[in-house]
Protein backbone atom coordinates (compact mmCIF):
# COMPACT_ATOMS: atom_id res chain seq x y z
CA UNK A 1 0.00 0.00 0.00
CA UNK A 2 3.06 2.44 0.44
CA UNK A 3 4.44 1.85 -2.17
CA UNK A 4 1.30 2.18 -4.56
CA UNK A 5 0.83 5.55 -2.49
CA UNK A 6 4.68 6.25 -3.48
CA UNK A 7 3.95 5.89 -6.91
CA UNK A 8 1.20 7.46 -7.56
CA UNK A 9 2.68 10.78 -5.81
CA UNK A 10 5.38 10.81 -7.70
CA UNK A 11 3.85 9.56 -11.51
CA UNK A 12 0.18 11.19 -10.51
CA UNK A 13 0.48 14.51 -9.22
CA UNK A 14 3.18 15.67 -11.69
CA UNK A 15 0.68 14.22 -14.50
CA UNK A 16 -2.36 16.25 -13.16
CA UNK A 17 -0.54 19.26 -12.76
CA UNK A 18 0.59 19.54 -16.10
CA UNK A 19 -3.09 18.65 -17.76
CA UNK A 20 -4.14 21.30 -15.59
CA UNK A 21 -1.71 23.85 -17.11
CA UNK A 22 -2.42 22.40 -20.66
CA UNK A 23 -6.09 22.15 -20.18
CA UNK A 24 -6.77 25.99 -18.37
CA UNK A 25 -3.63 28.13 -19.43
CA UNK A 26 -2.25 27.08 -23.15
CA UNK A 27 -5.72 25.96 -24.32
CA UNK A 28 -7.59 28.74 -26.00
CA UNK A 29 -10.46 29.53 -28.56
CA UNK A 30 -8.96 31.90 -30.77
CA UNK A 31 -7.72 35.41 -31.16
CA UNK A 32 -10.43 37.89 -30.57
CA UNK A 33 -11.25 40.33 -32.94
CA UNK A 34 -13.34 43.25 -31.51
CA UNK A 35 -12.99 45.10 -28.19
CA UNK A 36 -15.63 43.64 -26.05
CA UNK A 37 -14.58 40.22 -26.95
CA UNK A 38 -10.81 41.38 -25.92
CA UNK A 39 -12.09 42.10 -22.72
CA UNK A 40 -13.62 38.75 -22.03
CA UNK A 41 -10.94 36.72 -23.35
CA UNK A 42 -8.55 38.73 -21.50
CA UNK A 43 -10.50 37.96 -18.61
CA UNK A 44 -10.94 34.27 -19.41
CA UNK A 45 -7.28 34.00 -18.95
CA UNK A 46 -6.84 35.57 -16.06
CA UNK A 47 -9.34 33.06 -14.67
CA UNK A 48 -7.97 30.17 -16.08
CA UNK A 49 -4.35 30.74 -14.96
CA UNK A 50 -5.47 31.53 -11.57
CA UNK A 51 -7.64 27.87 -11.48
CA UNK A 52 -4.31 26.27 -12.97
CA UNK A 53 -2.41 27.96 -9.93
CA UNK A 54 -4.62 26.88 -7.67
CA UNK A 55 -4.60 23.18 -9.12
CA UNK A 56 -0.79 23.15 -9.25
CA UNK A 57 -0.39 24.59 -5.62
CA UNK A 58 -2.61 21.85 -4.00
CA UNK A 59 -1.35 19.26 -5.93
CA UNK A 60 2.64 20.30 -4.67
CA UNK A 61 1.08 20.49 -1.19
CA UNK A 62 -0.39 17.00 -1.52
CA UNK A 63 2.78 15.71 -3.11
CA UNK A 64 4.98 17.25 -0.04
CA UNK A 65 2.80 16.28 2.92
CA UNK A 66 1.98 12.75 1.44
CA UNK A 67 3.28 10.78 4.87
CA UNK A 68 5.08 8.43 2.32
CA UNK A 69 6.99 11.40 0.94
CA UNK A 70 7.26 12.89 4.35
CA UNK A 71 9.15 9.74 5.68
CA UNK A 72 12.05 10.82 3.45
CA UNK A 73 12.88 13.03 5.94
CA UNK A 74 12.91 13.48 9.66
CA UNK A 75 9.37 13.82 11.05
CA UNK A 76 7.29 16.75 10.24
CA UNK A 77 9.65 18.90 8.66
CA UNK A 78 8.71 18.01 4.90
CA UNK A 79 4.86 18.78 6.73
CA UNK A 80 6.27 21.97 7.98
CA UNK A 81 7.51 22.98 4.48
CA UNK A 82 4.50 22.20 2.33
CA UNK A 83 2.29 25.30 2.64
CA UNK A 84 5.21 26.82 1.42
CA UNK A 85 6.24 24.50 -1.52
CA UNK A 86 2.51 24.93 -2.97
CA UNK A 87 3.27 28.96 -2.60
CA UNK A 88 6.74 28.51 -4.73
CA UNK A 89 4.19 26.29 -7.02
CA UNK A 90 1.32 28.97 -7.18
CA UNK A 91 4.09 31.59 -7.60
CA UNK A 92 5.91 29.67 -10.66
CA UNK A 93 2.56 28.55 -12.70
CA UNK A 94 1.04 32.31 -12.00
CA UNK A 95 4.02 33.42 -13.83
CA UNK A 96 3.94 30.64 -16.31
CA UNK A 97 0.33 31.48 -17.45
CA UNK A 98 1.71 34.95 -17.96
CA UNK A 99 3.30 34.55 -21.19
CA UNK A 100 0.06 32.91 -22.68
CA UNK A 101 -2.24 36.15 -22.90
CA UNK A 102 -4.45 36.42 -25.95
CA UNK A 103 -3.67 39.07 -28.60
CA UNK A 104 -6.04 40.38 -31.37
CA UNK A 105 -5.99 39.97 -34.53
CA UNK A 106 -6.46 42.67 -37.35
CA UNK A 107 -4.60 45.37 -39.61
CA UNK A 108 -4.21 47.92 -36.95
CA UNK A 109 -3.53 46.95 -33.32
CA UNK A 110 -3.48 50.19 -30.63
CA UNK A 111 -1.80 49.44 -26.97
CA UNK A 112 -1.12 52.06 -24.39
CA UNK A 113 2.38 52.45 -23.71
CA UNK A 114 2.36 52.78 -19.81
CA UNK A 115 5.32 52.29 -17.08
CA UNK A 116 4.44 50.18 -14.28
CA UNK A 117 6.11 49.04 -11.77
CA UNK A 118 5.88 45.99 -9.28
CA UNK A 119 5.01 48.19 -6.31
CA UNK A 120 2.17 49.74 -8.20
CA UNK A 121 1.01 46.83 -9.45
CA UNK A 122 0.86 45.08 -6.00
CA UNK A 123 -0.34 47.72 -4.23
CA UNK A 124 -1.34 47.19 0.16
CA UNK A 125 -1.16 43.23 0.17
CA UNK A 126 2.62 43.58 -1.33
CA UNK A 127 3.88 44.82 1.73
CA UNK A 128 1.40 42.68 3.88
CA UNK A 129 3.11 39.90 2.43
CA UNK A 130 6.10 40.91 3.37
CA UNK A 131 5.81 41.70 6.71
CA UNK A 132 4.05 38.24 7.22
CA UNK A 133 7.57 37.00 5.46
CA UNK A 134 9.08 39.26 7.94
CA UNK A 135 7.55 38.41 11.17
CA UNK A 136 7.42 34.32 10.14
CA UNK A 137 11.48 34.54 9.75
CA UNK A 138 12.21 36.36 12.79
CA UNK A 139 9.99 33.95 14.41
CA UNK A 140 12.09 30.88 13.23
CA UNK A 141 15.30 32.36 14.53
CA UNK A 142 14.34 33.24 17.37
CA UNK A 143 12.62 29.80 18.28
CA UNK A 144 16.25 28.32 16.57
CA UNK A 145 18.16 29.64 19.22
CA UNK A 146 15.75 28.85 22.34
CA UNK A 147 14.91 25.31 21.07
CA UNK A 148 16.95 22.52 22.86
CA UNK A 149 19.50 20.64 21.25
CA UNK A 150 17.04 18.25 19.77
CA UNK A 151 15.53 21.29 17.76
CA UNK A 152 11.97 19.90 18.97
CA UNK A 153 11.47 21.00 22.18
CA UNK A 154 11.92 23.56 24.33
CA UNK A 155 13.22 24.12 27.43
CA UNK A 156 12.99 26.14 30.51
CA UNK A 157 14.66 26.12 33.91
CA UNK A 158 13.10 26.83 37.65
CA UNK A 159 15.77 28.06 39.85
CA UNK A 160 15.35 29.29 43.64
CA UNK A 161 17.12 32.35 44.89
CA UNK A 162 20.71 30.20 46.05
CA UNK A 163 20.82 29.39 42.39
CA UNK A 164 20.16 25.48 42.34
CA UNK A 165 17.31 24.03 39.73
CA UNK A 166 14.18 23.30 41.09
CA UNK A 167 12.72 22.19 37.97
CA UNK A 168 12.87 21.83 34.53
CA UNK A 169 10.42 22.01 32.32
CA UNK A 170 10.38 20.36 28.31
CA UNK A 171 7.10 20.70 25.90
CA UNK A 172 7.29 20.34 22.42
CA UNK A 173 6.98 20.03 19.20
CA UNK A 174 8.44 23.59 18.71
CA UNK A 175 10.49 24.49 15.78
CA UNK A 176 14.08 24.49 16.11
CA UNK A 177 16.46 24.84 13.51
CA UNK A 178 15.87 21.31 12.12
CA UNK A 179 12.42 22.81 11.32
CA UNK A 180 13.45 26.67 10.59
CA UNK A 181 16.62 26.00 8.87
CA UNK A 182 14.20 24.14 5.59
CA UNK A 183 11.23 26.88 6.21
CA UNK A 184 13.73 29.52 6.00
CA UNK A 185 15.03 28.67 2.65
CA UNK A 186 11.66 27.81 1.39
CA UNK A 187 10.93 31.29 2.06
CA UNK A 188 13.60 33.05 0.27
CA UNK A 189 12.58 30.73 -2.79
CA UNK A 190 9.02 31.97 -2.51
CA UNK A 191 9.47 35.41 -2.19
CA UNK A 192 11.61 35.30 -5.40
CA UNK A 193 9.23 33.46 -7.03
CA UNK A 194 6.51 35.89 -5.88
CA UNK A 195 8.48 38.65 -7.53
CA UNK A 196 9.06 36.98 -10.69
CA UNK A 197 5.27 36.69 -11.04
CA UNK A 198 4.58 40.15 -10.38
CA UNK A 199 7.26 41.17 -12.55
CA UNK A 200 5.72 38.95 -15.66
CA UNK A 201 2.60 40.88 -14.93
CA UNK A 202 4.15 44.28 -14.75
CA UNK A 203 6.21 43.19 -18.10
CA UNK A 204 3.61 41.65 -20.63
CA UNK A 205 2.71 43.46 -23.58
CA UNK A 206 -0.23 45.86 -23.76
CA UNK A 207 -3.69 44.33 -24.93
CA UNK A 208 -4.15 45.56 -28.06
CA UNK A 209 -7.61 47.73 -28.19
CA UNK A 210 -8.15 48.38 -24.80
CA UNK A 211 -8.01 51.86 -22.74
CA UNK A 212 -5.07 52.34 -20.44
CA UNK A 213 -7.28 52.06 -17.75
CA UNK A 214 -8.71 48.66 -18.50
CA UNK A 215 -5.51 47.27 -19.23
CA UNK A 216 -4.57 48.19 -15.51
CA UNK A 217 -7.46 47.22 -13.96
CA UNK A 218 -6.80 43.46 -15.70
CA UNK A 219 -3.17 43.86 -14.84
CA UNK A 220 -3.94 44.80 -10.77
CA UNK A 221 -6.60 41.66 -11.31
CA UNK A 222 -3.76 39.56 -12.17
CA UNK A 223 -0.86 41.16 -9.41
CA UNK A 224 -3.75 40.48 -6.25
CA UNK A 225 -4.72 37.09 -7.45
CA UNK A 226 -0.80 36.59 -6.91
CA UNK A 227 -0.24 37.78 -3.87
CA UNK A 228 -3.75 36.36 -2.76
CA UNK A 229 -2.14 32.98 -3.42
CA UNK A 230 1.02 33.56 -2.16
CA UNK A 231 -0.24 35.46 0.92
CA UNK A 232 -3.21 32.13 1.58
CA UNK A 233 -0.24 29.23 1.80
CA UNK A 234 2.73 31.42 3.51
CA UNK A 235 0.10 32.72 5.76
CA UNK A 236 -0.94 29.03 6.35
CA UNK A 237 2.26 28.02 7.28
CA UNK A 238 3.29 30.80 9.63
CA UNK A 239 0.02 30.06 11.09
CA UNK A 240 1.07 26.45 11.59
CA UNK A 241 4.40 27.37 13.08
CA UNK A 242 3.32 29.96 15.46
CA UNK A 243 0.54 28.09 16.78
CA UNK A 244 2.83 25.09 17.52
CA UNK A 245 5.18 27.40 19.40
CA UNK A 246 2.62 28.75 21.21
CA UNK A 247 1.53 25.81 23.09
CA UNK A 248 4.85 24.46 23.69
CA UNK A 249 5.55 28.50 25.38
CA UNK A 250 2.74 28.29 27.50
CA UNK A 251 3.57 24.70 28.65
CA UNK A 252 6.80 25.54 29.73
CA UNK A 253 5.57 29.03 31.49
CA UNK A 254 6.59 31.23 29.23
CA UNK A 255 3.43 33.58 29.15
CA UNK A 256 4.31 36.51 27.22
CA UNK A 257 6.07 34.27 24.61
CA UNK A 258 3.19 32.19 24.03
CA UNK A 259 0.66 35.21 23.68
CA UNK A 260 2.81 37.31 21.66
CA UNK A 261 2.97 34.04 19.04
CA UNK A 262 -0.63 33.39 19.69
CA UNK A 263 -1.54 37.03 18.84
CA UNK A 264 0.73 36.82 15.37
CA UNK A 265 -1.02 34.16 14.56
CA UNK A 266 -4.44 35.33 14.54
CA UNK A 267 -2.80 38.28 13.17
CA UNK A 268 -1.53 36.59 9.99
CA UNK A 269 -4.62 34.69 9.48
CA UNK A 270 -7.21 37.49 9.93
CA UNK A 271 -4.33 39.48 7.02
CA UNK A 272 -4.03 36.38 5.00
CA UNK A 273 -8.05 36.41 4.66
CA UNK A 274 -8.56 40.02 3.79
CA UNK A 275 -6.55 39.50 1.38
CA UNK A 276 -8.19 36.79 0.02
CA UNK A 277 -10.85 37.96 -0.25
CA UNK A 278 -9.97 41.56 -1.72
CA UNK A 279 -8.64 39.30 -4.21
CA UNK A 280 -11.44 37.33 -5.41
CA UNK A 281 -13.28 40.56 -6.90
CA UNK A 282 -11.71 41.46 -10.41
CA UNK A 283 -10.73 45.08 -10.64
CA UNK A 284 -12.42 47.46 -12.64
CA UNK A 285 -10.91 50.11 -14.81
CA UNK A 286 -11.93 53.86 -13.48
CA UNK A 287 -13.49 56.37 -14.85
CA UNK A 288 -12.05 58.87 -16.71
CA UNK A 289 -11.64 62.64 -14.62
CA UNK A 290 -13.58 64.92 -16.52
CA UNK A 291 -11.83 67.59 -17.97
CA UNK A 292 -12.05 71.24 -17.29
CA UNK A 293 -11.20 73.91 -19.12
CA UNK A 294 -8.31 76.14 -18.10
CA UNK A 295 -9.48 79.35 -19.41
CA UNK A 296 -12.84 80.36 -17.53
CA UNK A 297 -15.24 81.46 -20.15
CA UNK A 298 -15.98 84.72 -21.27
CA UNK A 299 -18.70 87.01 -19.97
CA UNK A 300 -21.39 87.77 -21.64
CA UNK A 301 -20.83 91.06 -23.66
CA UNK A 302 -22.43 94.25 -22.80
CA UNK A 303 -24.82 96.08 -25.00
CA UNK A 304 -23.58 98.47 -26.80
CA UNK A 305 -25.38 102.11 -25.70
Amino acid sequence: MMYASVIVVVLGLPILVVALVVLLVIGSRGRPRDHEATVVAARRHETRNAAAAVGASVCAALAVGNPAVAALAPPGVLLGVAPFAAALTYCLARAAGETRWPRPTGDVRRAPLVRRSVRDQGGWPLPLFLATVGVLAVALVAFGFNATADGRTVERMLVDAAGTVREVRRAGPFPGWEFGVPALVALVLVVGALFVALRAVTRRPPIGLLSAAQDDAIRRTSAARVLAGAQAWVGLGAVGYLAFSTGALLRVGWLLGGVTCAVAAVLVLVGSMVVAGAAAVPRRAEAPAVETDAVPPAAPARPVP
